[in-house]
């Protein structure tokens, strides 16, 4: 990446932001904006707002917690009144999903900066939600990606490419930019219809054309992009320094293997979401535990196992106290630093074992290390799908061992019988890897065929 890049891309057009505010002022900031502009929100902090400026720290976070929260019913079901007043006189600039020609976005994006566009959010339901960003939230959350990337490892300077399926997040659009978006931010998109040999082999040529350091990647697609190198007898990737994946969890088998396709590539998990951007980044070497982008975000424990995350930069598409329904323990250090830690995903993705207790995906991982100890890593991914009184536990190994298959069978029946006495019919597979529809979310533990729930991103319509 050349001049361009660094002096106009990241420095002019993708405005890194400069935030000196504390966040109680950025608090203070964001909710004086919305009580005012956005109808929403109109009038519901003005009590707050008047009693905010005497209150000390502990009682102005008390006070904050005693205010509203917003749900996704509530965002589907008013989306419209969630629009700053200041969205009305821009340009849908993917207006009804057909892309505008080079010049009518370049104009819009880069010179008058006067649109609006609207991506899906994901859903259990299957049916998205949408949130609208200006110039001003589309930078702001363009930067909560940068910010994971430079945690991940990679530098303002550097090339990365976007590996993600056709037309999520408008990847059919950005790709006919590719030299443009090359030559003015540093990064290229290379969409696919399915995970094959071919889209694979147009992975790898890319990441060496472009002499990509960083990819940016789901973490069930790199698992499938990983088995098929292996499968094709490809050569490990050697030139990627850094792999940064979100939407899904991964389990500690699946990351070893991939490790031995991408070897020299430092591979971590960053936390976000359609309606708020990136949040947080991997903290320390679990996949399960994140440093939250005070920038960013604000997060609190909410009931029954949720969190309430207010976005503190949005303006055009605020998010107040909004709850995402993932499970994690939230420390808060003295100095305001904010952590997830054991972040399970969905607070709905679990089991009820024997005990009574909830059982989710992280004692799934810690299941299949506990095999893998006995099978020399030969384990290289796992999913159960369950239905009544049938569960069927899938392991995908690396090489097919007799020996290893007979002990995965006997113990893995074992463990989940003594854990779940709710299942009956336990079956063992052993797939060569798991089709997988990527409009979908991945999910270790899933009822039925456990593809409930859509990926955001999609233009205001179902992923098909």
């Amino acid at each position: 990446m050349g001049f361009l890049a660094k002096n106009i891309g990241h420095r002019r057009i993708l405005m890194p932001l400069h935030i000196a505010h504390s966040r109680r002022e950025s608090l203070m900031d964001l909710l004086t904006y919305a009580n005012n502009n956005v109808p929403y929100y109109e009038g519901r902090y003005d009590r707050f707002l008047s009693d905010a400026p005497a209150l000390s720290n502990e009682d102005f976070y008390k006070a904050f917690a005693q205010t509203p929260v917003t749900t996704k019913q509530d965002l589907s079901d008013y989306n419209d009144r969630f629009q700053t007043r200041s969205l009305s006189g821009k340009i849908d600039l993917i207006n009804d999903g057909a892309p505008p020609n080079a010049l009518q976005a370049l104009w819009s994006l880069f010179i008058r900066k006067n649109f609006k566009i609207s991506i899906s959010t994901g859903g259990t339901s299957g049916t998205p939600t949408y949130r609208w960003l200006d110039h001003h939230d589309a930078n702001v959350m363009a930067q909560s990606f940068l910010e994971s990337f430079h945690m991940n490892g990679w530098r303002r300077g550097e090339s990365f490419v976007v590996y993600y399926p056709l037309q999520s997040y408008f990847t059919d659009t950005y790709a006919t930019f590719n030299n443009w978006l090359h030559h003015l931010f540093g990064f290229c998109v290379v969409p696919f219809e399915t995970v094959d040999r071919e889209s694979v082999l147009r992975l790898l040529q890319t990441l060496q054309d472009r002499k990509t350091t960083l990819l940016v990647i789901f973490p069930c697609v790199l698992q499938r992009v990983a088995e098929i190198m292996k499968a094709e007898n490809m050569p490990p990737y050697e030139g990627l320094k850094y792999i940064n994946v979100s939407g899904e969890f991964f389990f500690d088998c699946s990351k070893a293997f991939i490790q031995e396709m991408f070897p020299n590539a430092r591979i971590e998990i960053t936390y976000g979401a359609v309606e708020l951007g990136e949040l947080a980044h991997q903290h320390g070497d679990s996949s399960f535990d994140y440093k939250v982008f005070n920038t960013y975000a604000y997060v609190e424990d909410g009931d029954h196992d949720a969190m309430i995350i207010t976005s503190l930069q949005q303006q055009a598409f605020p998010m107040i106290r909004y709850q995402m329904e993932d499970k994690a323990h939230i420390v808060n250090d003295p100095d305001g630093t904010q952590y997830l830690m054991n972040l399970e995903g969905k607070n709905t993705d679990f089991l009820y074992g024997a005990d009574g207790g909830k059982y989710y995906a992280s004692f799934f991982n810690t299941m299949v290390n506990d095999l893998n100890a006995e099978c020399t890593g030969n384990i290289i991914h796992f999913m159960m799908r369950h239905e009544g009184v049938r569960a069927d536990l899938n392991f995908v190994l690396k090489e097919q061992n007799e020996a290893h298959q007979t002990y995965i069978i006997h113990e893995s029946r074992k463990i989940i019988a003594e854990t779940f006495p709710q299942f009956s019919d336990i079956s063992v597979n052993f797939p060569d890897h798991f089709n997988h529809d990527y409009t979908r979310k991945f999910k270790i533990i899933g009822e039925g065929d456990g593809l409930s729930e859509v990926v955001g991103g999609y233009y205001k319509r179902k992923a098909s």
